[in-house]
């Protein structure tokens, strides 16, 4: 398999790989369409022969930060290295683009996700409480991570 990371502009691939990873939480298509006009960046895996997304990365760019929205990675793909890929281009455009650090928040109770993150350089800047819902009426705390680029 070879895969290529390539700009995404494919809404329909977007949210049907999102619902395949998230479920229930996943974005509808319209966000992603709106996401690929707007200041987002979207990354993705794509197997070179099947032209299959097997995963893929939405960050922001600001005019000093990158802000890391979303990672994920196909179910049958996992424990590949892909989401390690696309941090590298992630980290790899900013640093291009001479920006300062990457940011993102990732659920306190995702540790495979936050083990990842810092293998990468990321680390612990803060907690926000109750960020993410939970089934109704409890929420779940967001650990807030960053990375400096080099510049």
């Amino acid at each position: 398999m070879t895969l290529v990371i390539e700009n995404v502009t494919d809404a329909r691939a977007l949210a049907t790989l999102d619902a395949r990873v998230r479920g229930s939480d996943a974005w509808p298509i319209s966000r992603f369409i709106s996401m690929t006009h707007d200041a987002y960046d979207l990354l993705g895996l794509t197997d070179r022969n099947t032209q299959a997304l097997l995963a893929f990365a939405v960050f922001s760019l600001g005019p000093f930060d990158i802000g890391l929205e979303m990672i994920a990675v196909d179910p049958d793909h996992r424990r590949q290295g892909l989401a390690g890929r696309l941090i590298e281009a992630m980290i790899d455009k900013g640093e291009a683009m001479g920006l300062e650090r990457v940011l993102l928040e990732v659920r306190a109770s995702n540790e495979a996700a936050q083990a990842l993150y810092a293998r990468y350089g990321f680390s612990v800047d803060g907690r926000r409480a109750g960020y993410y819902p939970l089934a109704p009426g409890r929420r779940e705390d967001a650990i807030l991570m960053s990375r400096p680029l080099t510049l």
